[in-house]
């Protein structure tokens, strides 16, 4: 794939993709009714368009990812100009009456056809083909908006370089390298960045409360003064979008196309998870507060900026536990390593790493394969560092869609993109197990996206139900907690013969749900914000934030911060679905039993990663 892509190029290639799509659905919509047939044109339509996101995917892809910031603002222009014509395509008056001709037509269908054409009916629908053509054309505004405030709120977040100033004293008590590897200000202090391995660094570790609630602050006011203003327009033109089509909230619009199929059952779930960690939750935090009362006696609250100091120091003391010295045990080279052996053993894959030139130098390209009869399937990307302009957590993100070509079958292509702490001068970067377990999870993502053989890229890979998408990845997590598994996946950087000792893995196995119900209650308040923030209106999202937190006895953001505006998911697909990490955590371990009962363990083999 070439990403070597100039502004003009980019732009170039949306109107290449556009020109040729907008001929597709001309064809289309010209052929004579009495020919019209599910293959010429609902299949055709499909087709084309699947064709056209995949012309623009690898430029739309540099948005998140590339080193350039003009190619980064030529990509978002191209996001904006493609949702904008996807919008206008999906509502072509011609094109909808020619897909009706053919479902007239009553053709006898069956698996993915029928699937695809109950889709593509119940896909008009819900765009508002059935409403007058005042209400249409607004409803389209209103999409073409709400398009703009997604990717506006993405980039604020992605290009935020805001970071806490102090003099180097206060830095006291970190690790030597993470102070070391931090940039210095002209006048000598130091810049604590908000990325998430220097920011969970400084909270776990810091003696000094009062950097961490400075910093805590500043996290969690993160774009604030943009990002509010963008998700309560957002909230605003969902509801409007979702009363426009006659239903009475955007979640109940939403919903209805998942497992859930209704917020009533969500706010079932929700709450029945809160009566069952409530009681456990508060003796945790309990717990926390004691141990803060040794350093401060007649201390009456956690504060969120004492959380996780304070959790550190518990699991060091009851689990003699200490998670930095288990990090030294998984070089992120070792990691990669042994996930991709892992995966090929339990998938009958090969996995080769390929001399290709990507977006970055960084990153890593392998080629996917059959381990039996060698067919190659497809290929990932591996993106796993920081860097100004790059996408800020961790995600997998589908290049190329597998579906049915003429001749044969579409190579998928994914990329794992992360944010791991960087290497430093003598040392690699170094993963945490809960890092390990990060990349384990996003690489079952790219599992789920390039092993697809669906016939049609609408069913391709992930696209399933928003409330069932983690399953797969949620499964394949139980791996990284199998002393077997551990044992491929670790060997101490300085010497990668030394496995992650016994007496280590059983403390940090012990440790496994150390403050788990304070950590799944916290996202089940996320879950129900989300569900609140999209059933009504809110004039307040400060406000509403702090009122469901409340119901839901979780500690909320610290007074004057502003979280909504980073909780990227509001905006970026998971709106009234946040609540699907919990509800497909459930069929997740249920898929696991079966390993449980049917493999005593995992198939042991040298990896076969050819070097470049």
């Amino acid at each position: 794939m070439d990403f070597d892509l100039s502004p003009a190029r980019i732009a170039s290639i949306f109107a290449s993709a556009k020109a040729e799509y907008s001929a597709a659905l001309d064809r289309v919509a010209a052929a004579p009714a009495s020919e019209r047939t599910f293959a010429n044109t609902v299949a055709a339509v499909e087709g084309a368009q699947a064709r056209f996101m995949e012309s623009v995917n690898t430029a739309s892809f540099l948005f998140s990812v590339s080193p350039d910031k003009a190619v980064r603002d030529a990509a978002r222009k191209l996001d904006e100009e493609s949702d904008s014509f996807l919008i206008e395509t999906s509502q072509r008056e011609d094109v909808y009456r020619a897909m009706r001709d053919a479902a007239d037509k009553g053709e006898p269908l069956s698996g993915e056809d029928k699937r695809l054409l109950e889709a593509t009916l119940r896909g008009y629908a819900r765009e508002g083909m059935g409403l007058p053509a005042a209400k249409r054309a607004r409803g389209r505004e209103v999409q073409k908006r709400l398009s703009e405030l997604s990717i506006a709120f993405s980039e604020n977040l992605k290009d935020d370089q805001d970071a806490l100033e102090v003099d180097p004293a206060r830095l006291a008590g970190l690790p030597a390298d993470l102070v070391s590897g931090l940039p210095r200000t002209p006048e000598g202090k130091v810049r604590v960045g908000l990325d998430y391995p220097t920011y969970r660094q400084v909270m776990k570790h810091s003696p000094d409360a009062g950097l961490r609630r400075e910093l805590e602050s500043k996290f969690n006011n993160q774009a604030a003064d943009k990002n509010v203003p963008l998700l309560e327009e957002a909230l605003a033109l969902r509801h409007e979008q979702a009363a426009l089509l006659g239903y009475r909230s955007y979640a109940d619009y939403a919903i209805e196309e998942r497992m859930a199929k209704s917020p009533d059952k969500v706010w079932d779930f929700l709450r029945r998870l809160k009566s069952l960690l409530f009681g456990r939750a508060k003796a945790e935090m309990a717990e926390l507060l004691e141990l803060k009362r040794e350093d401060e006696p007649g201390a009456a609250e956690m504060h969120n900026w004492d959380i996780s100091y304070y959790a550190d120091k518990l699991l060091k003391l009851r689990y003699d536990y200490d998670p930095e010295k288990v990090q030294e045990y998984f070089p992120v080279q070792t990691v990669v390593e042994g996930t991709l052996s892992v995966y090929q053993d339990v998938l009958g894959l090969r996995f080769n790493e390929v001399r290709a030139k990507a977006w970055h130098p960084d990153v890593r390209v392998y080629e996917i394969s059959d381990r039996e009869d060698g067919r190659r399937i497809g290929w990932f990307y591996l993106d796993l560092y920081p860097r100004e302009g790059k996408y800020k957590h961790a995600a997998a993100f589908t290049l190329v869609s597998g579906r049915e070509v003429e001749g044969g079958y579409r190579e998928p292509v994914s990329a794992v993109v992360a944010n791991f702490t960087k290497p430093s001068a003598g040392k690699p970067s170094l993963l945490t197990h809960g890092e390990v377990e990060t990349f384990f999870h996003e690489f079952g993502h790219i599992m789920n996206q390039t092993l697809t053989k669906a016939r049609y890229a609408s069913f391709s890979g992930s696209r399933v139900a928003r409330d069932f998408v983690e399953a797969p990845s949620q499964m394949l997590e139980n791996f990284v907690w199998s002393p077997e598994v551990v044992e491929r996946l670790s060997g101490h950087w300085q010497d990668p013969s030394r496995k992650l000792p016994k007496d280590l893995l059983e403390k940090m196995l012990k440790a496994r749900h150390f403050l788990s119900a304070m950590d799944t209650l916290g996202q089940v308040a996320l879950a129900a914000l989300d569900l609140a923030y999209h059933t009504a209106v809110p004039a307040d999202t400060t406000e509403l934030m702090r009122r469901v937190f409340e119901e839901f006895d979780v500690r909320g953001p610290s007074p004057g911060t502003h979280f909504q505006a980073r909780f990227g998911h509001l905006m970026g697909g998971y709106s009234a679905g946040y609540y699907g990490y919990l509800w497909s955590k459930v069929f997740a371990q249920d898929i696991f039993s079966r390993f449980e009962r049917e493999a005593s363990s995992i198939p042991r083999r040298a990896p076969t990663i050819a070097a470049p």
